[in-house]
């Protein structure tokens, strides 16, 4: 019996690292990729793209400016789980951009500047 026990034994260890060695080997979810242009098109606006999001899900866009009160958007992602967003700077200067998911959670940032 104590034979058999061992054989056992042996057989839940090969298959628990042979189970552990396959979920390694699945792929990883994609991470979100967020897009920020270092300066606005010829029209001014700045246009933020995201990629490989939650799919009909809402994200808010935050553009925030040293001199004043950060802009907050919030943009529905497609069934692809793409969005674009343009903006139109209201000030000059330096802005700061964090792409957040609906629980709050940073997806990525970037930075532009515009001079006028």
């Amino acid at each position: 019996m104590a034979r058999w026990i061992r054989s056992l034994a042996a057989s839940l260890l090969t298959l628990g690292m042979a189970l552990g060695a396959a979920a390694q080997a699945q792929p990883a979810l994609p991470m979100a990729a967020i897009s920020v242009p270092s300066t606005p098109d010829a029209s001014g606006q700045i246009t933020i793209r995201g990629q490989a999001l939650a799919a009909l899900s809402h994200v808010t866009v935050r553009f925030a400016h040293a001199q004043a009160a950060p802009i907050d958007m919030v943009v529905q992602t497609s069934a692809g789980g793409s969005f674009a967003l343009k903006f139109q700077p209201p000030l000059a200067g330096a802005y700061a951009v964090t792409v957040f998911d609906a629980k709050g959670q940073p997806l990525g940032q970037g930075r532009f500047s515009l001079i006028r």
